[in-house]
């Protein structure tokens, strides 16, 4: 009675093991198109279908989002990576964020006033892609920044230019004083924008570019939260200083841009 007891045991402890075991396998697993790695800063990789050798590595920064969890970089990661060949799209939430599911990363979130493009920031995401970069070999890394998530993008290819080759920001505001203070203007005058910051304007950070990166910035006509002059004198200040760049201004289109068809298309052009 005693030796079925202790068989009984054993088995039911057995049996634990195992699926404690499979489903630490499956938490850490990212060899699936779509599935979050642990990381100080959540995020998401998607792999194009086939083969990968030596991929482009595309990451997407969400935007500053002050009135909701941002989740749309993993969809915009996702299309891409849906959309072309030998390439890994990583959906990257930014530090201090919740995403709409409640992951979240680690880091200051700050007031989503512009106040968060800083250093710290910079050298978060940057570990992380030299992380993925030591997973994936890519060939490239290229980044894809929508508003404040543009700016962070412009800032690290200043600050790292010889990691990344490429960038495409969507309706940055690359001049963040000048930005901050239209904030002030379209919200009555609130004081937060007369805040001290320690953000990195991408305009002032233009001499530490690679003249080899490339830059494309797109920008809606009718943007009403970033004016499309503040994109014109950061074109005017990369040709200036001979950089690499094209711009795209979409005709009507506002500040929400980011799933536009020609976005991807520009998408295409960072890839090849």
């Amino acid at each position: 009675m005693n030796f079925k007891k202790i068989i009984i045991q054993f088995l039911f402890i057995l049996l634990i093991f195992t699926a404690c075991n499979s489903a630490r396998n499956v938490r850490h697993s990212d060899k699936s198109p779509g599935n979050p790695t642990p990381s100080k800063l959540f995020h998401i990789p998607y792999v194009s279908p086939g083969t990968l050798n030596r991929p482009t590595m595309i990451l997407v920064l969400h935007g500053d989002a002050p009135f909701n969890k941002p989740s749309y970089q993993y969809a915009i990661a996702r299309k891409i990576a849906k959309e072309n060949q030998n390439v890994v799209a990583v959906g990257v939430l930014r530090p201090g964020y919740t995403d709409s599911k409640g992951n979240r990363s680690e880091g200051e979130r700050g007031e989503a006033t512009g106040d968060n493009y800083t250093k710290e920031v910079l050298a978060s995401i940057h570990h992380l892609a030299t992380n993925l970069k030591k997973r994936y070999n890519p060939s490239k890394i290229v980044l894809v920044g929508h508003s404040g998530g543009a700016a962070i993008s412009a800032n690290l290819l200043a600050k790292y230019s010889s990691t990344y080759a490429a960038a495409l920001l969507i309706s940055c505001p690359c001049d963040v004083h000048r930005w901050r203070k239209h904030m002030k203007t379209l919200q009555d005058n609130a004081p937060i924008w007369d805040a001290k910051v320690n953000s990195l304007s991408p305009i002032e950070e233009i001499k530490h570019l690679d003249d080899d990166v490339k830059v494309i910035v797109v920008h809606g006509t009718n943007d009403k939260v970033v004016p499309i002059s503040i994109a014109n004198k950061y074109v005017k200040a990369l040709q200036t200083n001979k950089k690499k760049v094209s711009f795209v201004a979409l005709e009507g289109q506002g500040h929400e841009i980011a799933f536009n068809k020609k976005v991807f298309k520009l998408v295409k052009e960072l890839i090849q």
